[in-house]
């Protein structure tokens, strides 16, 4: 049964979608849009998101002006938040465009100037457990305001991802675009992929010279009742898999789990395993791109297939063995490297992310904002 909490939370959402937050756009708006401003939104950070990094840097060598608008509501009071949301409206109001990367009821929260592009760039890529509308867990049906209004171009990593997105955004095809993932350009330069490295083993000597693993988990549940499945046989992997072996444990930061021992973002510990471990995370599409061995740990399959679900068939699409028992987990591991499908992971690979090419950005903003909307 949904909390209490969340279903509160679910009608405040609403409340403001409908009235505060449009009048504040309305009496916001001037004569004419700015047409080198540009905002990059978000409601889980305080700081760039990974999925920005490159959109911002590639907008500001293109002469825009970036407005960073980014506040973390799980952490931030009520009044802080509304501020932020209303500080957004004013600028929403007179803007050439905006990128989020999550959702953001505030950009779809009243009709929109038709001069300003709003890009969904999504945080993850592939397409993998179901969300959006096609997951209670994520939209709950107490929300009855809209989280994809206004969308003029959502970016995916490949064509067979586009049909997944119009079905958990409820929007046309033609704004679903396999344009690729900006985030991932930098995984096709091999000067950052040798710095994540070099910047690795300086903070973690220890590790040279040993095989590394990755235990990288999704949550359960939603974002205000997570929990995860199985934490317990990775906290006592690397004991048994040897003195040959080391494990970094990135549990989800919803999660607040101390068995975390490592606070490099995920993304740049990528280059350095030798082995990723995960469940249901999107992160093994971006973990393909380096043609290195996976193990799928999932003890929950069958229910989580028969409650959240997915977009593929999980247990024939995934080229990595797929573990149920948690006793059998460091057997898979010491077994990855001689049972790694390559073949497999070349057709998952160009399937799930042939629009990923070390390009993604360059192709992202020319679709958003060099065609003329004036």
């Amino acid at each position: 049964m949904e909390s209490r909490k969340r279903i509160i939370r679910q009608h405040i959402k609403s409340a403001l979608q409908k009235t505060l937050l449009p009048l504040c756009y309305k009496l916001s708006k001037k004569k004419d849009i700015d047409k080198k401003l540009v905002i990059l939104a978000d409601l889980n950070s305080v700081s760039t998101p990974e999925s920005m990094e490159l959109i911002k840097a590639e907008l500001q060598s293109r002469g825009y002006k970036v407005r960073e608008m980014y506040c973390d509501l799980s952490s931030c009071g009520m009044v802080s938040g509304l501020k932020y949301m209303m500080s957004f409206m004013k600028a929403y109001a007179n803007a050439r465009a905006v990128f989020i990367c999550n959702y953001f009821v505030p950009v779809t929260s009243c009709k929109k100037r038709e001069e300003t592009t709003v890009v969904q760039l999504w945080h993850s890529c592939g397409a993998l457990k179901k969300f959006g509308y096609d997951s209670e867990e994520d939209i709950s049906s107490h929300f009855k305001g809209s989280v994809t209004r206004n969308f003029d171009l959502i970016t995916v990593s490949s064509k067979e991802c586009v049909k997944a997105f119009v079905s958990a955004f409820r929007l046309k095809e033609d704004i679903v675009k396999p344009l690729g993932v900006s985030r991932t350009d930098v995984f096709f330069d091999e000067s950052y992929n040798e710095q994540c490295r070099r910047e690795f083993f300086e903070r973690y000597p220890d590790y040279k010279g040993k095989k590394i693993v990755l235990y990288a988990p999704t949550f359960r549940g939603n974002a205000l009742d997570c929990h995860c499945v199985g934490e317990e046989y990775a906290a006592e992997l690397e004991k048994k898999l040897g003195e040959a072996w080391k494990v970094i444990i990135k549990m989800h930061p919803r999660l607040h789990s101390g068995l975390t021992n490592c606070d490099i973002a995920t993304n740049r510990l990528m280059p350095v395993a030798d082995v990723l471990v995960t469940d249901y995370s999107s992160l093994v599409f971006e973990y393909a791109l380096y043609k290195k061995p996976w193990v799928i740990f999932a003890p929950d399959i069958e229910s989580y297939s028969k409650g959240r679900s997915f977009y593929l068939d999980y247990k024939a699409d995934m080229p990595a063995p797929l573990v149920t028992e948690g006793e059998k987990l460091a057997q898979a591991v010491l077994d990855s490297e001689k049972s790694f499908d390559h073949e497999g992971v070349e057709r998952f690979t160009e399937k799930y992310m042939s629009a990923c090419d070390g390009r993604s950005t360059e192709r992202i903003i020319d679709s958003a904002l060099e065609k003329e909307r004036f």
